[in-house]
């Protein structure tokens, strides 16, 4: 589609969405003549974390997860926690396990203070 509608490189992707519409459009972008800019909104938790560790596109295969991608940092990722209201309790959930991964992996002081401050956090 953006071939027929004639974009060019100065063009910008946009990605308004979850982490598959990232990576979606980051691919998209990172492909599209040989890449163009790329910003990403994030909607849902997992999404803003992801999209945060850096450059990361992956696209499933019928034969295995994130088979095909590429790496290609965006121009900006622009976050709005007030799309984190909009989440269901498991959806929401499923994100701060992911920070909570993070916090294990490498930040220990981040990790305390998420554990001191869970229920607020996840009382929104």
């Amino acid at each position: 589609m953006a071939i027929e509608s004639g974009l060019d490189r100065r063009c910008t992707f946009v990605a308004l969405g979850s982490g598959v519409i990232g990576d979606i459009y980051g691919y998209g972008a990172a492909s599209f003549l040989r890449g163009i800019n790329f910003i990403q909104i994030p909607t849902t938790l997992m999404a803003q974390v992801d999209s945060l560790v850096g450059g990361r596109t992956g696209v499933n295969h019928k034969l295995g997860k994130n088979l095909i991608g590429t790496f290609y940092q965006r121009q900006s990722v622009l976050i709005d926690t007030d799309t984190l209201n909009t989440l269901p309790e498991r959806e929401l959930a499923s994100g701060f396990a992911e920070v909570i991964k993070l916090g294990l992996i490498g930040d220990t002081e981040s990790f305390a203070w998420q554990e001191r401050n869970m229920d607020a956090l996840m009382a929104r």
